[in-house]
């Protein structure tokens, strides 16, 4: 039996680092290296991490939740409320040593796209990356909320409620506007 493949080329990803642990920032980016990703920017604080945000666009931003002065969850607060920002919409992974659901939830109500355990596995972070590569998942820019749609499922709304994204989901579902497999495929290359 043969697996299907999918190949990315992550030569060019540019992703920004974000951890007060020396060592967790290193596993990280070496895991980063093993997939090709060599245009890595490891910053020690989130204050470092502000500067680095305001010179670069990111392909996607590891933060780690726990860090003095600013931790993760003011970071993201902060990326996501600049809609003028360089990196408003860029993919934010949270990083934690302790994944209790209240931190969980609290990094998705700030912006956050997914939350990982540490110590981080190559493989958890690899899903988690092709995850979002592969995501249709609308950004929602909203005066309560910024950042990927926080609904996974689609299910049928309550009677009486009516579907706040319907303009968006029309759009989307015209057959006009999809792309070609070859249009995807050049994505990923």
């Amino acid at each position: 039996m043969s697996l299907p493949t999918t190949r990315l080329a992550m030569k060019e990803v540019a992703p920004l680092i974000v951890d007060d642990n020396i060592q967790s920032l290193d596993l990280v980016s070496a895991i980063l290296m093993g997939f090709g990703i060599n245009k890595t920017v490891k910053c020690c604080s989130a204050a470092e991490a502000r500067d680095a945000l305001l010179c670069r666009v990111f392909d996607l931003i590891i933060i780690d939740c726990e860090m003095p002065d600013e931790d993760g969850y003011g970071l993201v607060r902060h990326i996501r409320s600049d809609p003028q920002g360089p990196n408003f919409t860029a993919p934010v992974l949270m990083m934690s040593a302790a994944t209790p659901r209240s931190k969980v939830e609290a990094a998705r109500d700030d912006g956050a796209n997914f939350t990982i355990a540490k110590p981080v596995s190559p493989i958890t972070l690899l899903e988690r990356m092709l995850w979002i590569a592969q995501s249709s998942r609308m950004f929602i820019s909203d005066p309560g909320y910024c950042g990927p749609d926080r609904r996974f499922r689609t299910v049928p709304l309550p009677d009486g409620m009516s579907e706040r994204r319907n303009a968006d989901l029309i759009l989307t579902a015209k057959p006009d506007r999809a792309l070609s497999q070859d249009e995807i495929d050049g994505l990923f290359t």
